[in-house]
Formats: structure tokens, sequence, C-alpha cells
């Protein structure tokens, strides 16, 4: 689309939440820009499955990334790139594995459910389950999701089973499914957005078995660079800027926003107009690029006059265990996970903490030799050095290695917060986000009590001298805090009452009309599932909200 003077919507954000928008309001007939910090890769730099250059370096998806963390107020920081973000058209679902989860009814009314918890900011949703379950099932069908409905007993009811069938079971989920129901518990096919058959004019899954970290290079992985972003095109209401990075969303006398400063690929400051701003940077950017959007009208950040903006920040923490079987299992082939069980999901006081997560067989650290040589093999039994006989003899265990996985609840707390770091600057001169974050008592007492049920599921499966592998995610003690996570949300609220939120349920901002978040920050908790789908059905309810609205004039 040519270049206008003034669009009708600037979206900061290609990803999850920023796609969805973008399709739907270029589908509607608005005229959209879209800013994207990342540059623009095409289908050929993915065919790379290089583990050394794409999953360790990241040399495809995080230009300039840059961040600072610290525990607590009172440590001294650290910096790098801490959390796994990916900038690049498209964003963090680039490259992400596929685990499609709807949220549990209970997810959405938490403070409801389990009442106050000393430490942790708890809050329910402005919305329930029945209000999400259509832009469940819409975002399921864009997306392919592959499964079996019904087969997990703990999920919420549905209206509409999923589009593909579940993928074949690999044989590591056939030895963890084994253990599962020798422990009384129920497996089911893990939902991927991976298609298993042709769908959507996107071919089925080859089973390469590197999804997550790799961007798909036949798109039988769905994402917003395979799905929303050629439609959106296709509408020719999109002008869509790479390599843009933004550093204010721009207010005028009258309060509202008009649009977004940021730096082109050459390093050249550049502005864009607009009658609507959708911020969707995520959890970290987005609370970042608001506290740096400082003016006379909003001296303490754009939109924060709760002064919530940046707090609440959740991860999810993940413990994984390790194990041998006498046969090879060759781990790293297929889809990222295959078999699931949610038995362990809901509260149970008599564990000594609240809220839950699902065990599956992902893959993460068996699906690269080099990722175990690294980080999985450490702690192993057989190990006694790093290198060596020892090591080979390790290594060896590689292909016949099954893996534990489980993505707990975060319990959010107003102390884990983005800031401004005012002393530490990127690649740019931009000061970078300073994340504050460490486990609330209840995350390390869940942590611990998986941990042990996922070394009994790993025995009753047949597995051998299962090990817990020392890695970023492990919490062992209460001095244990994850410097950062691949799954992260909060930081920006949605809720009814604007002295304890930053927007409301539609994801419009409290103070700015105009100004809307669609993204991982506005989630009030965080859910003991992975985060995308339900970011993906909330953008289509808000998107679908927002058209509404725009055809009666009202936004």
């Amino acid at each position: 689309m040519p270049q206008k003077d003034e669009y009708d919507v600037c979206v900061i954000g290609t990803g999850a939440g920023g796609g969805v928008m973008i399709q739907e309001l270029t589908a509607a007939g608005f005229k959209v820009v879209a800013l994207e910090r990342g540059p623009k890769l095409e289908l050929t730099d993915f065919l790379s499955d290089d583990e050394l250059s794409v999953s360790i370096r990241d040399e495809l998806f995080s230009p300039g990334q840059l961040e600072t963390w610290r525990p607590d107020a009172s440590a001294s920081t650290i910096q790098g790139k801490i959390n796994g973000i990916a900038f690049c058209v498209g964003g963090t679902i680039t490259h992400w594995a596929g685990w499609t989860w709807r949220f549990r009814p209970d997810d959405f009314r938490v403070l409801s459910t389990e009442g106050s918890v000393a430490g942790a900011s708890l809050a329910d949703w402005p919305v329930d389950y029945e209000e999400m379950e259509p832009w469940y099932e819409r975002a399921e069908w864009d997306f392919g999701v592959s499964g079996d409905a019904g087969s997990n007993p703990f999920e919420g009811p549905r209206s509409k089973g999923y589009p593909n069938p579940a993928h074949p079971i690999r044989e590591t989920g056939k030895y963890i499914s084994k253990g599962i129901r020798e422990l009384g518990h129920t497996p089911f096919p893990v939902p991927l957005s991976i298609n298993s058959q042709p769908y959507g004019g996107r071919p089925g899954c080859v089973y390469g078995g590197a999804c997550g970290g790799y961007g798909c290079p036949i798109h039988a992985k769905a994402s917003t660079y395979a799905i929303h972003l050629p439609r959106a095109t296709a509408t020719g209401n999109l002008d869509l800027r790479s390599d843009a990075r933004v550093f204010e969303i721009v207010v005028g006398k009258d309060g509202r926003a008009s649009g977004a400063r940021y730096f082109d690929a050459a390093g050249k400051e550049q502005e864009v107009k607009a009658r609507q701003v959708v911020v969707s940077a995520g959890s970290i950017g987005s609370p970042h690029l608001l506290q740096m959007s400082q003016s006379n009208l909003f001296p303490d950040g754009l939109a924060n006059s709760s002064g919530q903006v940046g707090r609440n920040l959740t991860y999810h923490h993940f413990p994984i265990t390790l194990s041998t079987v006498d046969a090879p299992v060759y781990p790293f082939t297929g889809v990222e996970a295959g078999v699931a069980m949610d038995d362990f999901h809901p509260s149970d006081s008599s564990r000594g903490f609240i809220r839950g997560g699902v065990i599956t067989d992902g893959n993460f650290f068996v699906k690269q030799p080099l990722v175990y040589g690294l980080a999985g093999i450490a702690g192993h039994p057989g190990l006694k050095r790093r290198w060596g006989s020892d090591l080979k003899r390790a290594l060896r265990d590689f292909p016949n290695t099954i893996q534990l996985s489980a993505i707990l609840e975060d319990l959010p707390m107003e102390s884990n917060r983005v800031e401004i770091d005012s002393e530490v600057k990127d690649d740019l001169g931009l000061p970078v986000p300073r994340i504050t974050h460490r486990q609330h008592p209840n995350d390390l007492a869940m942590f611990q009590w998986y941990e042990k049920r996922m070394f009994e599921i790993a025995e009753a499966s047949g597995g051998k001298n299962t090990w817990a592998p020392e890695s970023v995610y492990r919490l062992k003690d209460e001095t244990s805090a994850m410097q950062g996570s691949v799954h992260i949300h909060g930081s920006c609220r949605m809720g009814d009452d604007a002295s304890k939120s930053v927007v409301d349920r539609w994801c419009r901002s409290h103070d700015v009309p105009n100004l809307w978040m669609v993204d991982g920050s506005v989630f009030p908790t965080s859910g003991g599932y992975n985060p995308t789908l339900t970011i993906l059905a909330n953008a289509y309810r808000v998107a679908n909200y927002f058209v509404e609205e725009g055809k009666k004039g009202a936004i």
C-alpha cells in the first residue's frame, strides 16, 4: 500500500496479538501501518537446522536485543538476551513450538477461586471462559490445530472439535503414555498448531524435529508470518515496515495518541501518524515503550495513572527430567511434544501450594545434541567429568533418552516488573528494559512437588537413571530465581478498575481512549499452559469489538 499522511491504525509489533489485529482490521477496510523492529525473513532463512547458529546464537531473530535483570530491587543487574524473544516480522510466534492450549475456566477466576495469597497480587480476568470460547475456536480453526478434542478430561467445554487429527505419537510418547496410565492418570495428545495433514493451503508436517527455536521452512507450522500477514497484505490495506524500532508513542495536546516515532534500518528517526494505536510489543516491549513515552501529560509514562505499567510480570517455570530407556527412541525426530497429562492441574490444598500446570513429553533438551551436551547432560548420573570417555559414554545415551517437561503457573507479584534501565543503552542509544523478577514461595513449592511426580512417571515409563538437568529454569531452593523465560505475561494488566489495571476488558487504555494493548502483557494471571492460543483468542475478541465500534463511529 502506498504510504499515507495519516493511517487509520498503527500496530506496533507483528507477533501473535499484533498479527491478528493486522489481519482483522485490514479485512474490515482499515488502512493499517505495522511497525516491526526486526527484519523481514524469507522461508529460505529457515532452511538451516544448525542449532549452534539458530538456537544457541539466535542469529536469525534478535537484532539489538538487550535487557538487564535482577532478582530484587536490592541486587545488582546482569545484562544480555535475558528472555526468549524474537524480533522479526511475525514476532516470537515465528519460532514457537506450536503447543496450543486453551486456559481452563478457573484460570480466568484465580482470585475468586483461591482467595488472596500473601505476597501475591492475584486478580480475576474481566472476561471468563464462556466469553473466550468462541474466539478460542476461531483461533484453532484459523491455525489448523491438530488434536483430539475431549481427550483431555480436564479441559473446559468446547462447541467444536479440532480441524485436524492429532499427530501420530512418537516413540518417546509411547513410553511416557505407559507410565502415565500405570499411575492411574490420563495421557492425551498435545494440541499443536502444526498441520498433521495439508490444511489452509499449507502442507502437512514432514517431522524434521526442529520446531521450537526455528522458523518452519514450509509453513506446516502455523504462525502470524504464515497466515495473518499474507492475508493482510492481499487486502492492499497494509503498509508493513520492518527494521522499525519504535521508541515513542506520540501524544497530542488533547491526550490522544497520534502515532509513533521509530528508528529505521539506517538509524534515521521517522514518524508515522495514525488515528488509533495498537501496542503489541510483548510483555517486556510494551511496558518499556509506554514508559519511554513520557510527556508533560504523562510524566510517569503513557497510560500509567494507575502506576501499574510494568508491574505484575509473570513467567512460567519448567521442571524437566531426563531418563534413558533400553531401546533407541530418537527423541530428536517428530513434533516438539506428543503426549501430555493434566491430572495435577487443579489446586489441591494438601500439596502446600495453589494452582498447577500440565506435564508433557516435550523434547527441548533431547532434540538437539549440542544443547543436550552443553546443558541437558549436566547431572547425568554417569558423568563424573564433562570431557573424555565419561562425556562419550553419556552422549551415547542421547538416542535412548526421554524427556518430561512441565509448564507451571507463576503467581503475579507487584514487585516483579519491567522498568527503564537508564544506565544501560542498546546499540541505538535507547535505554533498555530492566526486569526485576523472582519466584513466589508458592512457585518453588509447586516446582519441587512436580519434579518429584515427574521422577515417578519416568520410572513407571521404564526410564532409568533419571536426572533433572541443571538449567536456568531449575528452582532448587528459596534462593532460586529464573533470570528469564520463553513464556512471559502480565506487566500491563487488564481489568475493570482503572486504579488497579492499565487497560479495560477490551484492552483499551483507561487513560488514552485511542490506545490499545493486545498481547500477553494484559494477562492478569499466567495459567499453567503455553499462552499463545489465549493471546490469539483474546486478539480476535478485541479485533471484533474494534471493528464493530468502528462501524458505529465509537472509536
